[in-house]
């Protein structure tokens, strides 16, 4: 089942987090780089997180979670997690068609990921998403820049 997430409620941030550190952990052994931002958070980051979440659950526990933020005429996928014990089920592939048939509102969607998580990139492509630019926020990490055009 997919429903929003109050990821400003104490337990919620919590079982964000719990899933969040565990996956972002693998995709830091994929592209070579431990320094991705998100393995820093605390639960009062995402308490205090502007982004909206949505979630992925399967008899009541968090598998995955899909965040996003409005950023004018688009809108931008900030997080996509599934915890490693659910890899190979399709939830990304259910949040992300959740996402653009329920969240995104016909606007246009970007995303980011690292350059070398092939996965997530080809994740993307199955979903229209086209490859605009590749970027170094810095040393030791090249991202792609990923845009579904609502049309």
């Amino acid at each position: 089942m997919i429903e929003r997430l109050h990821h400003e409620e104490e337990a919620t941030a919590a079982e964000i987090l719990a899933l969040q550190i565990p996956a972002y952990k693998v995709e830091a052994s994929l592209i070579g780089f431990d320094g991705i931002p998100h393995l820093n958070d605390t639960v009062e980051m995402i308490k205090k997180s502007d982004e909206t979440f949505i979630g992925f659950l399967t008899e009541g526990e968090l598998c995955g979670f899909l965040s996003y933020k409005d950023e004018g005429a688009a809108a931008f996928i900030h997080r996509l997690v599934v915890h490693p014990g659910h890899f190979h089920e399709g939830i990304a592939s259910k949040l992300i068609t959740f996402f653009l048939q329920e969240e995104s509102e016909g606007r246009d969607v970007k995303v980011t990921t690292g350059a070398k998580n092939e996965p997530a990139r080809n994740l993307y492509k199955k979903f229209g998403f086209e490859e605009l630019d590749m970027f170094s926020p810095e040393p030791g990490i090249d991202l792609v820049l990923l845009e579904k055009n609502h049309n």
